[in-house]
């Protein structure tokens, strides 16, 4: 787990994100709100300073914002090595990670309301 209170990047919200980020390798800002426990607006503000700073991308996948790691940042490769190294130690976000559906279901497939 992660050192708790953790402000590596300023806040442990802040590194809480950029980690989840780098394990997904890819997501979108309400399934990191839902899986770190915060309220959308406050992960929609880290992305949002962090896209600024360039460290992260985004794009738009149909109405879907999808954040991933700025290859381009000039620092990528030691940012990415330092992100995973975190996301090693934090099993309890590994756990919640490993939980998610990381595909869309089957259309027409029952069992959802």
């Amino acid at each position: 787990m992660l050192e708790e209170g953790s402000r590596l990047f300023g806040t442990s919200t802040r590194t809480a994100v950029l980690v989840a980020i780098r394990l997904l390798e890819g997501t979108y800002p309400s399934e990191l709100a839902e899986l770190l426990g915060v309220r959308p607006f406050t992960v929609q503000s880290i992305l949002t300073s962090l896209e600024t700073e360039a460290i992260i991308v985004s794009r738009l996948m149909g109405r879907t914002r999808m954040v991933s790691l700025n290859p381009r940042y000039f620092a990528h490769a030691e940012l990415n090595a330092l992100l995973w190294k975190l996301g090693e130690h934090d099993t309890d976000l590994q756990t919640r990670l490993a939980a998610r559906r990381r595909r869309p279901r089957r259309a027409g497939k029952p069992g959802l309301l």
